[in-house]
């Protein structure tokens, strides 16, 4: 049945009445369908709220209380009158209406109300073990910042890597994992400084690098003292060296053809 077929009206599940959709609260979560309503109309809800019999039973259908106080307060044969005549049904007596059913007894307790006090003392009924305080670790402080050039504070992860991160030539950011040894050496030659304990940064972007050896030996080759424009390694790549600051000289480009990956002792004394 789809929204526009649905009834217009519902029947109460305490009055038992039908009542415009209005009367009713809108259902919520998993059982909340197109115009699928509560079961409490307004009148009952606010009865249930004010927690009173009399409204109640008149919404139960059960016995008017224009006919009670009728009875109580017309006693003698005016009463007797009004009364059936059929002798196997006696009136209910005026000081004992009829039983309320069952679930009118809860009716009380499903209020806001009912709830929030139910809902503190099953709180306050907890109760929590001896100590449980005193087991409870207390949030341990971050410690000092390492020394940027602390190379001994590096922690690697369990897989034994250290992230290193920088920015390339046109300013766009980097990273990647490397193993704990490369990152010391790096740190340790002035090529990057610690960030964390986990983390280091490199400190040049390629163009940067070169324009820093290149403006540091004065465009001077390191090897013959003539004019240089490129960069060599004094210890090879090939032999374990890397590009850092302390291990990059200028040189020009005959010299760096011609010592390719050897030692500067084998360079310089041959």
């Amino acid at each position: 049945m789809t929204d526009t077929n649905q009834p217009l009206s519902k029947q109460c599940a305490y009055c038992h009445k039908l009542k415009p959709l209005a009367e009713f609260r809108r259902r919520t979560g998993k059982r909340s369908k197109g115009q699928s309503r509560r079961g409490a109309c307004r009148e009952c809800r606010k009865a249930r709220e004010a927690g009173s019999a009399p409204a109640l039973l008149r919404g139960m259908g059960a016995v008017s209380v224009s006919a009670v106080s009728a009875q109580t307060s017309e006693p003698g044969p005016a009463a007797a009158s009004r009364r059936s005549p059929a002798p196997s049904a006696p009136a209910p007596a005026a000081s004992k209406p009829p039983a309320p059913k069952t679930h009118l007894h809860s009716l009380p307790e499903r209020s806001k109300e009912g709830k929030a006090a139910t809902l503190t003392s099953a709180v306050k009924g907890k109760t929590r073990p001896r100590g449980a305080e005193q087991r409870r670790k207390a949030p341990q402080p971050f410690g000092p910042k390492p020394d940027p050039q602390d190379a001994s504070s590096l922690i690697p992860s369990f897989k034994g890597m250290i992230l290193m991160r920088g920015h390339s030539d046109k300013g766009r950011r980097w990273h990647q994992e490397i193993d704990l040894e490369l990152a010391v050496t790096l740190v340790r030659e002035h090529a990057a400084v610690v960030v964390n304990r986990r983390t280091i940064r490199r400190l040049y972007s390629n163009k940067d690098f070169r324009a820093l050896i290149l403006n540091r030996d004065n465009y001077t080759c390191h090897f013959c003292g003539l004019y240089g424009d490129t960069i060599d390694h004094l210890l090879p790549r090939a032999k374990g060296g890397h590009t850092t600051p302390d291990n990059c000289v200028c040189a020009c480009n005959q010299c760096n053809q011609t010592k390719a990956d050897q030692y500067v002792e084998e360079f310089m004394g041959r």
